[in-house]
C-alpha cells in the first residue's frame, strides 16, 4: 500500500503531494516509476534491479532532487552500469544510493554477501554495546552514537570488513573520533559511513524530505500543512 499525502501552504496556496514510490530497471534497461501498491511489487519482482523512489528538496536550489536506494541489484549489471541506466532518468538531479548492505572488499574489490548484522551504540557512560538481545538500543538521548553494524567476510583476501552505519550521533562527534572508537572494539578492517542527512549534489547544502514540519518551498514564510491524506492499494 502506498500513501498518498497532500500538502498545502495557507499563506501562498502553494500545494505539493507525496507519494511511497518504487522503482525497478527493466530487462530492456528502462527505468520505471510507480507508487508502491500490489500491483507494481508485483510487475517489478522480476527486475533486475529495483529499489526506493523518494524526491528531496534543495532550498539553496530551489528543486526537487531525485533519490534512487537500490536494495536489490543482479550481478549481471555492475554498479557503473546501474548509475548510468539511472542517471538518464530524467534531467532532474540525483542521488543514487546502494542499500547499506551491499559491499565490495576493500582488497579485491569483490562484491560480498553480508553475514552479520546487528544494532550497536556507545552509551552515555562510554560502554560500547553491539548486537546484545537484552540491551535497549532504542533509548535515543542515552547514546553518544548508535546505529546498525553489518559485517562482511571476502574469503578471497581472507579478510573481514566491519561496517558501522552511523544514524544517531548525539555527542556530535567527528569522523576521526568515531573511527578511533570503533577500531578499539573491532578487529581487521573497519569502515563506517554516515547516514543521518543528505546532501545536494548541485549545490553541497542539505536537503529535505517535505512533510507538515517543513517550510513551504514557495513563500518560506509558513509551514506546509496536510490537506488530504489516503491510502492507496
Amino acid at each position: 500500500m502506498a500513501r498518498k499525502v497532500e500538502y498545502l501552504c495557507h499563506t501562498c496556496g502553494f500545494s505539493y503531494t507525496s507519494v511511497d514510490q518504487i522503482f525497478w530497471i527493466d530487462e530492456n534497461e528502462q527505468v520505471i516509476v510507480k507508487p508502491l501498491v500490489m500491483s507494481a511489487s508485483s510487475e517489478s519482482s522480476n527486475a533486475p534491479v529495483k529499489g526506493f523512489f523518494t524526491n528531496y528538496y534543495c532550498y539553496e536550489c530551489k528543486k526537487f532532487i531525485n533519490k534512487f536506494i537500490i536494495y536489490k541489484k543482479s550481478s549481471d549489471l555492475d554498479d557503473e552500469k546501474i548509475i548510468h541506466i539511472l542517471e538518464q532518468y530524467n534531467e532532474n538531479s540525483k542521488i543514487i544510493q546502494f542499500d547499506d548492505v551491499f559491499q565490495k572488499c576493500l582488497k579485491c574489490g569483490a562484491e560480498l554477501p553480508s553475514k552479520a548484522d546487528y544494532s550497536f551504540a556507545l552509551d552515555v557512560d562510554g560502554e560500547f554495546h553491539i548486537g546484545e538481545d537484552d540491551y535497549d538500543f532504542s533509548k535515543g538521548k542515552d547514546f553518544k552514537f548508535a546505529g546498525i553494524y553489518h559485517g562482511y567476510y571476502c574469503s578471497n583476501c581472507k579478510k573481514q570488513i566491519n561496517k558501522f552505519v552511523i544514524t544517531e550521533n548525539n555527542a556530535n562527534l567527528n569522523d576521526s573520533q568515531i573511527k578511533e572508537i570503533l577500531e578499539d572494539h573491532t578487529n581487521d578492517l573497519t569502515i563506517f559511513i554516515r547516514s543521518d542527512y543528505d546532501i545536494c549534489p548541485d549545490c553541497g547544502e542539505e536537503i529535505y524530505y517535505l512533510d507538515q514540519n517543513s517550510t513551504c518551498p514557495n513563500c518560506r514564510r509558513d509551514r506546509l500543512h496536510i490537506s488530504d491524506h489516503i491510502v492507496v492499494d
